[in-house]
């Protein structure tokens, strides 16, 4: 009797041994390795504020640049989403809300802006707890009236 319930024990757990070696077939990981334009949208995803480094044309005050912060979002995917600007509408006009994309490299890109004027371009150089913008712009000082083109520069930190 002893040596009938040995057996059928001995056989149950090879029958479960069997099915649990069955259940345990190899899934292959499915890893994405994101492209260029995800790993930069990456670096830029998030909140942008406290303007610093300023450089600005002769005759042109770092005010223009107000208390600018920047919000870039990534979708799902991890692609560039929405762009907001807020506190400098010299820069991004009142709106200040729209799409962006993205070329380049991780240290320094240039981002397209949609939906966004005066500027709807400019240089990106990000480090992990900075964001420096650069570009080119005409203007106007409203109190002199007097006109120019020139390069622009501000340096934000990560909020």
């Amino acid at each position: 009797m002893v040596m009938r319930l040995n057996v059928k024990f001995f056989l149950i757990l090879l029958i479960a041994g069997i099915m649990g070696i069955a259940s345990c077939t190899k899934e292959k990981l499915k890893r994405e390795v994101p492209d260029k334009e995800q790993l930069i949208s990456g670096r830029l995803s998030g909140t942008w504020a406290t303007p610093g480094n300023i450089v600005t044309p002769e005759n042109v005050p770092a005010e223009v640049f107000g208390t600018m912060r920047l919000v870039f979002t990534t979708d799902e995917t991890g692609n560039p989403s929405k762009f907001l600007a807020q506190g400098c509408p010299i820069i991004f006009g009142n709106a200040g809300a729209g799409t962006w994309t993205v070329a380049g490299t991780d240290d320094s890109a240039k981002v397209n802006l949609t939906g966004v004027d005066p500027v709807d371009e400019f240089n990106v150089s990000v480090t992990s707890s900075t964001l420096t913008i650069s570009f080119y712009m005409g203007w106007e000082n409203t109190d002199t009236k007097a006109t120019g083109k020139g390069n622009f520069q501000v340096t934000l930190t990560r909020q």
